[in-house]
């Protein structure tokens, strides 16, 4: 067994806790400076911190590849890039204190590479398109910074579309829903740029009418990072069964996410998710889409509760639940690793 795994909110939780060990004057200094952030003091780091994942467990668990996603949220950053290269230059700095452990992947080469020498793999995701402010060049940027996949939007509207939530607008009265917004023409420059960067497009978060343009308007595959089963759990974050079929086709891949809420139609604050909440989207997705567009996109430390086996460390005890849940070792494979690889050999 091993593990590669679509999505990690844990360069933002370094961040968060970086800013909260420094005073304000640094604190402040590190929004407007990416370089600041490594002269605050007592910097938790990757190799070993009370986070949802850390390179000391991910090693014991089997990890092969994580996606870190430099996540920016647009209604608490005043500078969305600058928050976007901060977390970047988090990661560059973990990767060269750790380089015994772990070294980035910007193409297939490099992963099995890094496997050759024993490494675990980090590929850079940005979760938030507006940091790139519709600008092909400052794509380009973050493409030669090493960012390999991106979703086009967050929980908030953006020069580029929109997100998958309705929308009141009080000037009307009425309520946006978000089958009836797509991308805007700024957006669909975005992802023509991207396709022909290589940049991996993602759709979590996106609108529904956003997700069937980014389906119409694209060439390669695509996939959906961290998301689940609509029907399932009718949460608005989750994929209907046309878009999960849709993802399939393409040859792109579904990430199964931990978040309670995505899990549990009936879930209550406080409460983890279990393998069994997980087992019911897998045989959905499954059953809809095959086997094959199945991965892991577990959403640490963008979760508020652990799941019920825990951080990293406790992927080998979902493989044993799934495995007495029915699921056979190759499907197991499949989901953990074997579509992952095949997707990132053909695409990345």
């Amino acid at each position: 067994m091993r593990v590669l795994d679509l999505h990690c909110d844990t360069l933002s939780a370094l961040r968060r806790l970086r800013r909260e060990s420094a005073g304000p004057a640094e604190a402040e200094a590190g929004a407007l400076d990416p370089g600041a952030c490594s002269q605050l003091p007592e910097k938790p780091g990757l190799r070993e911190n009370h986070l949802h994942l850390d390179l000391s467990r991910m090693r014991q668990a089997g990890y092969s590849l994580q996606v870190f996603a430099a996540f920016v949220d647009l209604g608490r950053e005043a500078d969305p890039l600058a928050a976007c290269r901060e977390q970047i230059q988090i990661l560059r700095e973990e990767l060269a204190a750790n380089p015994d452990w772990i070294a980035p992947v910007e193409s297939w080469e490099d992963y099995e590479e890094n496997r050759r020498q024993g490494k675990l793999s980090a590929l850079l995701s940005l979760e938030e398109g507006a940091v790139c402010q519709g600008d092909p060049e400052i794509l380009g940027d973050l493409y030669r910074a090493g960012a390999r996949m991106m979703t086009l939007t967050w929980n908030h509207a953006n020069g580029l579309g929109f997100p998958n939530h309705a929308e009141y607008r009080p000037e009307t009265g009425l309520v946006c829903r978000p089958e009836e917004r797509g991308l805007t023409e700024k957006g669909r420059a975005v992802l023509e740029e991207m396709e022909r960067l290589g940049m991996l497009v993602d759709v979590s978060h996106l609108s529904d009418g956003g997700f069937w343009q980014v389906a119409a308007c694209t060439r390669r595959p695509f996939l959906a990072s961290h998301s689940n089963a609509r029907a399932v759990c009718g949460h608005t974050r989750n994929l209907t069964d046309p878009m999960i079929r849709a993802i399939a086709e393409r040859g792109g891949l579904i990430g199964l996410n931990f978040c309670v809420s995505f899990l549990d139609p009936a879930w209550r604050p406080g409460r983890c998710g279990t393998p069994e909440e997980m087992a019911a989207h897998l045989r959905h997705i499954r059953d809809v889409g095959g086997m094959d567009c199945l991965a892991l996109g577990s959403d640490f430390d963008g979760i508020e509760e652990a799941p019920s086996f825990g951080g990293c460390e406790g992927m080998p005890l979902l493989w044993e639940a799934l495995g007495r849940l029915g699921f056979s070792e190759e499907e197991r494979e499949k989901l953990f690793f074997r579509n992952a690889e095949r997707f990132f050999q053909e695409n990345l």
